[in-house]
């Protein structure tokens, strides 16, 4: 098969796309992984063909960002806010940028299938048009057809001038679903109905030996803080975040992203280590709790490792997430919108001493690991792309 996986420009959504796009690939089907110039080195370290398009914000992207402000979209409540900011700017000004170039690389390429994730639907409307079907992959939990519904009416606008007027039904296209089911909520209906559960491999536990940066750390349990790679250098979120854990006797190991700056956090005390970067498969194992921002790619590799979690929720869909932890028993809620020292404090202390959360992220652990693997979906994608064609 010729596979064509796309995502937009950002770490955090390419990641959960690799291990099945390397898997296509060592089965020696042709892939090529499209994303944004900024973001080619990601698929390109994994020995995958790349191609950046970046496509033009000006005309109709532009007219999304002038008519739907970020200011505006900020005031609006928790649901409208995830539905026009996924409408108006994943959809409207991120796809409707990069549709034209994509739709003619998509002609000129001519995949068997295309391979979008919720973040880049310029590749799905690409696909659409040009007649090759296609399959969403998670990037993180599956998203409801209320929430998504303004997302596809602006797709429909941004086909019209290639003379369609709808795009066609997704009833029966695949949805590769990574949120394992236990987080997610009962009786919904989803955006992408046909859902085809696949473990994150990306996050799955590796064999590790104990990190060298935890040597001669004082206590016996540790905590890792982070808030990913998109919002590490939002002012006030680790701080506060550390702060709270100053007084818990557990070891501390905070990462704040290669482009971090270490200076702004000051001295810490001997059982707070500040670090640019650790792999989280190789600390996970090591870990009694994870204290974040909600982020996909840090709840399921918590869980993953049987970690339970305390969430401080900063935009869009993580909200959503730290609801599902929280509503699943896996962790706590530390803040929304911004973390709260003594809520973080409050909440890593009642982790560590009830196993309950630890028992319940076991569970789940489990789950994820029982989960279809890369190339369980593989046979099911090439059964999938000969009934379509």
């Amino acid at each position: 098969m010729r596979l064509l996986f796309s995502s937009g420009a950002g770490h955090s959504h390419i990641a959960p796309m690799l291990p099945l796009a390397t898997a296509a690939r060592d089965a020696g089907n042709d892939v090529v992984f499209v994303t944004g110039s900024g973001a080619t080195r990601y698929p390109e370290a994994a020995g995958l063909h790349t191609v950046a398009i970046d496509g033009s914000h000006d005309g109709v992207s532009a007219r999304y960002a002038e008519k739907y402000p970020l200011e505006r979209i900020r005031t609006l409540p928790r649901d409208e806010a995830l539905s026009a900011m996924i409408a108006y700017y994943l959809v409207g000004v991120g796809a409707g940028g990069r549709l034209g170039e994509m739709l003619a690389f998509v002609r000129d390429w001519k995949p068997d299938l295309v391979v979008g994730n919720l973040a880049e639907r310029a590749s799905v409307l690409a696909a659409d048009l040009a007649g090759v079907p296609y399959v969403m992959h998670a990037i993180g939990p599956p998203k409801t057809a209320e929430v998504m519904a303004a997302a596809w009416e602006v797709a429909h606008e941004l086909v019209r001038p290639y003379g369609v007027e709808r795009l066609p039904s997704r009833e029966g296209v695949p949805y590769l679903d990574i949120w394992p089911d236990e987080l997610c909520p009962r009786d919904t209906a989803w955006e992408y109905p046909t859902r085809w559960p696949l473990r994150p491999e990306n996050v799955v536990p590796v064999e590790a030996e104990r990190p060298a940066l935890l040597a001669g750390m004082p206590y016996e349990r540790t905590v890792y803080v982070t808030s990913g790679t998109s919002h590490n250098t939002r002012p006030g979120v680790l701080e506060a975040m550390i702060a709270g854990l100053r007084g818990v006797e557990a070891n501390v190991i905070v990462t704040i992203g290669c482009d971090g700056d270490r200076a702004r956090f000051g001295s810490q005390p001997d059982h707070v280590r500040i670090e640019h970067f650790v792999p989280q498969e190789q600390l996970l194992s090591f870990v009694d709790v994870v204290v974040c921002h909600a982020g996909a790619g840090t709840i399921l590799g918590a869980l993953a490792h049987g970690v339970p979690l305390v969430v401080a929720p900063l935009g869009t869909d993580q909200f959503d997430m730290a609801d599902q932890v929280v509503d699943a028993g896996a962790g706590l809620l530390a803040g929304s919108g911004a973390p709260s020292e003594d809520a973080v404090r409050v909440a890593v202390r009642e982790i560590l001493g009830n196993s309950s959360f630890r028992e319940r992220a076991a569970v789940i652990a489990g789950k994820i690991t029982a989960m279809p693997t890369t190339m369980d979906i593989l046979d099911r994608l090439k059964a999938y792309t000969a009934s379509a064609s």
